[in-house]
Parts: C-alpha cells; sequence; structure tokens
C-alpha cells in the first residue's frame, strides 16, 4: 500500500513537472520568465505608454524616436531643442511591440523614424528570428510611409561586469550586421553607434552605465553627436 502511495505521489510530481515546464516554453521560455520577473512593472508601464502615445497624435513633419528603454529614457526634443521631436520609446519593449504599436505613428505621417530595437529580444529570441520581426517593422514602415526618412540605428553593447544579464554582446553583433544588411538593401540610412560606446574588450564603456545596458548623460551625449546632422537635415 505505501509503495504504491509513494510511486504515485512520484509520478503525480513527474507529471506536475512536465506541465509546468511546458507552460514556460509556451510563455517564452526561461530567460522570458526571469526577464518579467525582473522586471514586473514593465507591462504595466508599456501599456500605460502605449495608450498615451495614442492619445498624443504624431504630427506631419515631426521627428519620431522609437525603440525601448535606451530610447525612452532619453530627452530628445530637449538635446536638439526642437519641439517637433517625439519620443515613442517604452521601456521593455521588443520588435513584436513595436509591430503592434506603429498604427498611431503611421497615421501622423512623420517626416523622419529613428529606430532602435532588438536588445530586449535576445532575452527569449535568437538573433535571426528578432531579425525577421525588424524586417516586418520595416516592411510595413516603407509600405505604408513612403516619404518618411527611415533611419537604423545599431544595437549598444553590453556590459555584463557591472551586472549579470542573460544577453551577449556576440548576438548583438550579429543583429548589428543583419540591420547593416537590412539598410544596405532597402536602401536606407544605418547609424553604427555600437563602435562608438566600446571599452578594449567589446563591452559598453563602464563609465558610460550604472548598470550594464542604459545609458547615463554621457552616453546620450555621443549618441547626440552622432545623430545630429541627420536631425537636423
Amino acid at each position: 500500500m505505501k509503495k504504491g502511495v509513494f510511486y504515485g505521489s512520484v509520478l503525480l510530481n513527474i507529471v506536475l513537472v512536465f506541465g509546468l515546464l511546458y507552460m514556460v516554453k509556451r510563455l517564452g521560455g526561461f530567460n522570458f520568465m526571469l526577464y518579467r520577473l525582473q522586471t514586473n512593472e514593465v507591462a504595466g508601464n508599456y501599456n500605460h505608454l502605449k495608450n498615451q502615445y495614442e492619445y498624443l497624435p504624431i504630427n506631419e513633419g515631426d521627428i519620431v524616436f522609437l525603440g525601448n528603454s535606451l530610447t525612452a529614457n532619453g530627452n530628445w526634443h530637449e538635446f536638439f531643442d526642437n519641439k517637433k521631436v517625439r519620443n515613442r520609446g517604452i521601456s521593455g519593449d521588443v520588435t513584436e511591440g513595436i509591430l503592434k504599436r506603429l498604427s498611431p505613428i503611421i497615421k501622423g505621417k512623420p517626416s523622419k523614424i529613428f529606430l532602435m530595437i532588438g536588445v530586449n529580444d535576445l532575452l527569449f529570441h535568437s538573433p535571426t528570428k528578432t531579425l525577421g520581426f525588424y524586417q516586418k517593422i520595416i516592411d510595413k514602415i516603407k509600405s505604408e510611409l513612403p516619404e518618411t526618412e527611415l533611419i537604423l540605428q545599431s544595437l549598444l553593447p553590453i556590459n555584463r561586469e557591472v551586472k549579470s544579464m542573460p544577453i551577449e554582446n556576440k548576438d548583438i553583433l550579429q543583429i548589428n550586421k543583419g540591420i547593416e544588411a537590412i539598410a544596405s538593401k532597402e536602401q536606407l540610412k544605418f547609424v553604427d553607434l555600437h563602435s562608438k560606446f566600446l571599452d578594449s574588450k567589446g563591452r559598453l564603456r563602464e563609465e558610460l552605465t550604472t548598470d550594464g545596458i542604459h545609458l547615463d548623460i554621457e552616453g546620450y551625449l555621443i549618441w547626440k553627436n552622432e545623430i545630429e546632422h541627420l536631425v537636423k537635415d
């Protein structure tokens, strides 16, 4: 009797473990679950900002900065002293998220879009899959905004010595090569920001960050200087 209860308990635990593993896989894998646990406010913040951006119109002639937290944290209209510059960055955003919130931007017919997206995808997608979604963003913008100038910006390096994170610089490099290839194929401007932020070991320069991925003001000033001529053209 006791053996039967024991074996039944073991079998039940095995079923539960496999069920849990299946659910984790369906939800994006362990890296994605870790990401959600570490950024438990990101989903709520995404929806709040997405709703705000849908209410606040993009106007014809505006210059849109589109991306994740790296874009969101930059005071772009003040950096360039230009009220036509609109920040449409959302912390934690990914390529699929950008695709889902393009409609209000497309409706406004901006004159320029500066795009940087893809690093968060590496928490749960391969570089190849990420580039597939990236290409869909380009296709949609080019198809629906043929008069808008689209500027593709490389991803920045990270520094895992400052803070451990499940992203690798080699994958960032692979995505950047893919973005540059897309820019060449689609005849779009490509801005190589990546090389401007590197230390001697191929990492994000430690003096430009406090957490290994996000930028301090010195980093934003480098970014600003690299694109200023494109904003003003």
